[in-house]
């Protein structure tokens, strides 16, 4: 039997640039919907947040961030540190032994690198200068060391057949970047990973709502 988490909670932002997925926040409740985990989902204006946060901080929670999680009222926060967490409690979603659980640590430290690099381009208006080096070479030379990333493995996934939480961050990152396209010719492992990954039923389901 699959193990199962109850009362879960998952905190973020109203929207980002106009958008309810924009951000982190889609990462953990991606896995969430995957595993088949009801969540409620409690949402911030980023006025509220400052209000709330000043909340955190008098309950000790040393600097929260979000999107945090709370199980049974009790709070988790980090992004990285919350999916782990949660794959451990649910028994899937890491490696089956230290060298892949490595690999994911790794590669995980990498979609964080990538983050940090889109940000740059997309937010706070950016210069002409830096969308352009972005779009031109920046984003061509992550989408190449990902697809690269994928063809190790004989499978879809990072592990190969077997999805992890690195793959949720892989696929959101994937949905939030849009400077180019995940062109099947240029890039046919990433490619078949977004596929793949829209079609895993709980996701599909999912995807095909408001992800309000």
């Amino acid at each position: 039997m699959v193990p199962t988490l109850k009362n879960v909670k998952l905190y973020y932002f109203t929207n980002v640039k106009g958008s309810t997925t924009k951000g982190r926040g889609e990462f953990i409740r991606l896995l969430l919907e995957d595993a088949g985990i009801d969540t409620e989902y409690v949402r911030f204006t980023f006025a509220e947040w400052t209000e709330h946060k000043s909340k955190l901080l008098a309950q000790n929670v040393h600097e929260p961030t979000m999107p945090y999680i709370t199980v049974d009222d009790k709070i988790y926060n980090k992004t990285m540190p919350i999916m782990r967490f949660l794959s451990r409690k649910l028994g899937q979603y890491e490696g089956q032994d230290d060298d892949e659980n490595q690999i994911l640590d790794a590669y995980s430290d990498m979609a964080n690198d990538w983050i940090l690099r889109w940000v740059k381009a997309a937010f706070n208006e950016p210069s002409e200068d830096i969308v352009k080096t972005y779009r031109e070479e920046t984003a061509p030379k992550t989408f190449k060391t990902w697809n690269d990333i994928l063809s190790d493995k004989n499978g879809p996934y990072i592990l190969g057949e077997r999805i992890s939480y690195a793959d949720f961050v892989l696929f959101h990152m994937l949905e939030d970047d849009t400077f180019i396209e995940i062109c099947p010719k240029t890039y046919p492992h990433l490619s078949t990973f977004f596929e793949t990954m829209k079609n895993r039923p709980n996701l599909k389901k999912y995807l095909a709502t408001d992800r309000k």
